[in-house]
């Protein structure tokens, strides 16, 4: 087999039909599969399953309750017998060529990860639940908005493609900041120090050797969001490069949010700070706690890397490491000022970290990482290294 599509899904069975039907359009000469792992779906998806004519071997594994998308993918990850693991969710369209480009973007690549376009979307079904934002434009699209869970895309239209002529690119500040980073730095990510950020589960791919190598996704993440991250860190981490492919097409479609409330996204940035908490890992908290522009924190990165070539500059960065979990307090909890603070300005001595810091500027060229550290001194300490 040479690749396995892993579809995690928990109460979209209308969503993960389509889906289906898309996966079942796929004009590919290689042999794949797709595992469905149903994460306690209570609305019948069970059943969809059973029922459904796919044109490739389906499989599916059945969880009795929701214990988080990280432990239903990697139910489905052990199930798999593909050589390429294509991560695509349930509620995810894909072009006709998707697993065929996600396969041969792997040919003589052993270490790479792709990542296909993520940002499309599409009105699939309408949902009473939905957000007003999405209520307000389906009202600009219909005179007269339909039921819950009526369908706005017909069959025909996924089975023969047309469907990407009706989505739309998410236009939030995240996609925003994202395609400000491509447009830099080019889809192959040469020079960005953060590559991780791309790697978005609902359309991407590696190798399942390394993956498997790895750990699978961290089962300790149980609210919405982060495993992607957190394996893309690892990955990373373990030498591999990545690819933005946007030639490689899914469309979200859009339904009401899983995302329960701003503590999931608290409790998993507190739970990936903790797991990440050495000066090898600074990207994770720059990127979830940095008060610097994605620019800005890709300098500082280069100038990270170029000092940990260094022993003697390890307490610069495990001060700067202390003062990005300060910003994370402050970020996250609202009683921070009330709590005893993480650093003070006896934590360190600064007058040595000012010598330190002026011989590593001159040395190495650091000049981004220096005036980083300058200024979350200033700001947290309120003292003014020269």
């Amino acid at each position: 087999m040479k690749a396995s599509v892993i579809v995690p899904a928990y109460n979209s069975r209308e969503r993960l039909y389509n889906s289906l039907l898309s996966l079942n359009e796929q004009e590919c000469t290689e042999p794949f599969e797709v595992i469905v792992a149903d994460n306690g779906s209570e609305d019948g998806t069970l059943s969809m399953l059973e029922s459904f004519s796919a044109n490739f071997p389906l499989s599916f594994v059945r969880i009795k309750e929701n214990r988080g998308i990280a432990y239903g993918r990697n139910q489905a990850v052990r199930n798999a017998r593909g050589d390429i693991l294509i991560f695509h969710d349930s509620d995810m369209l894909a072009e006709k060529d998707l697993v065929a480009k996600h396969i041969k973007a792997h040919e003589n690549q052993d270490g790479l990860v792709v990542c296909g376009m993520f940002w499309k979307r599409i009105y699939s079904f309408y949902y009473d639940r939905f957000e007003k934002e999405h209520k307000e434009k389906l009202a600009e699209l219909y005179e007269e908005l339909p039921g819950d869970k009526e369908s706005l895309l017909d069959e025909s239209e996924i089975k023969d493609g047309s469907f990407s002529e009706k989505c739309f690119d998410l236009d939030t500040d995240f996609i925003k900041v994202l395609k400000s980073i491509l447009e830099k730095y080019g889809d192959d990510l040469k020079g960005y120090h953060l590559p991780w950020r791309f790697f978005i589960t609902n359309n991407s791919s590696v190798k399942r050797k390394h993956v498997a190598d790895l750990g699978l996704f961290d089962e300790g993440i149980v609210r919405y969001g982060f495993e992607d991250y957190d394996l893309g860190i690892r990955l990373h981490q373990a030498g591999l490069s990545f690819q933005l492919r946007r030639d490689i097409m899914s469309v979200h479609q859009e339904h009401p949010s899983n995302c329960a409330s701003v503590d999931d996204i608290r409790t998993n940035i507190a739970y990936m700070c903790d797991k990440y908490n050495n000066i090898h890992s600074l990207g994770v908290h720059l990127a979830f706690n940095g008060p610097f522009d994605a620019d800005l924190t890709n300098s500082i990165m280069a100038d990270i890397e170029e000092l940990l070539e260094y022993e003697k500059y390890e307490s610069l960065l495990h001060l700067f490491l202390e003062l990005l979990h300060v910003v994370k307090d402050r970020n996250l909890d609202p009683d921070w000022r009330t709590k005893a603070p993480r650093v003070t300005k006896k934590s360190f001595d600064l007058q040595q970290a000012q010598k330190l810091l002026s011989k590593a500027e001159k040395k190495l060229g650091v000049t981004h990482f220096a005036r980083a550290l300058k200024a979350l001194i200033a700001d947290l300490l309120h003292v003014d290294l020269k």
